[in-house]
């Protein structure tokens, strides 16, 4: 029998014995995802069932909703949710209209590519709510990340800043434009000068932006390692522009 963790029309092999779900490079799973842990969790497989096992993660697992707590023999139909990411335990049937069968060993699940279809995909329907919700923890643990100085990819940032400049005019809430000064004053880099542009619009919709963080940002950029470029001096007049705007 050939067990298998289904995510909408995706479905993950399960091999026979210790399959690792975690954010290290060398799980069988990899979840690029701030509220999994390096070594999450574990599913013992064998001929006749498999086993969940928690491997002490930061946060936890859930089956069906419920804490696990050590480890559960697995029955078919359970729910299996790690960090933002939810899975059904199941039997491989093939049907090769509707389901791709995913091989060992390993498949890496970037956080930003799966919670921001998911996250897209509510703003299209103007579910705003639920799209803070599944954007907010991802956003700031990579800025807490960022802040720390801690590796990161700065294509996510790129990411994480737009998305919160989508949720700042979405919502109103300033702090969403304040997460795009902060990531980019912990970098001490000038954000890219399309992003300027959606700044102004954002930070003139919002109640009472935070003209500290501004101002922050911009003497973390004049203060940088590198010596700005015309085309960078330029965008920093426009930020500065922003703050005679705002104060």
């Amino acid at each position: 029998m050939k067990f298998v963790l289904q995510l909408g029309p995706r479905e993950i092999e399960l091999p026979l014995g210790r399959f690792v779900i975690g954010r290290a490079e060398n799980a069988g799973l990899c979840l690029d995802d701030p509220l999994v842990s390096r070594h999450h969790a574990a599913i013992d497989v064998a001929d006749d069932g498999a086993t969940l096992v928690d491997l002490e993660s930061r946060n936890g697992l859930r089956v069906n909703g419920k804490k696990l707590k050590g480890s559960r023999v697995l029955a078919l139909g359970d729910r299996v949710s790690i960090g933002s990411t939810d899975f059904v335990f199941a039997v491989w049937r093939p049907d090769p209209a509707t389901r791709t069968l995913t091989q060992v060993p390993t498949l890496r699940m970037n956080a930003f590519g799966l919670f921001g279809m998911l996250a897209d995909k509510a703003i299209a329907l103007g579910r705003w709510d639920e799209a803070e919700r599944l954007l907010a923890p991802q956003i700031e643990h990579l800025l807490s990340d960022v802040e720390r100085g801690k590796k990161y990819d700065p294509a996510n940032v790129e990411r994480a800043a737009g998305y919160a400049l989508r949720l700042a005019q979405a919502t109103a809430n300033a702090a969403w434009v304040s997460t795009v000064f902060r990531f980019y004053g912990a970098m001490k880099q000038l954000c890219p000068s399309s992003m300027v542009d959606e700044l102004y619009v954002a930070a003139h919709k919002v109640k009472q932006p935070n003209v500290k963080e501004l101002r922050a940002y911009i003497a973390a950029v004049r203060e940088g390692p590198t010596e700005l470029s015309p085309a960078d001096r330029f965008l920093l007049s426009r930020l500065e522009g922003l703050e005679r705007s705002l104060g």
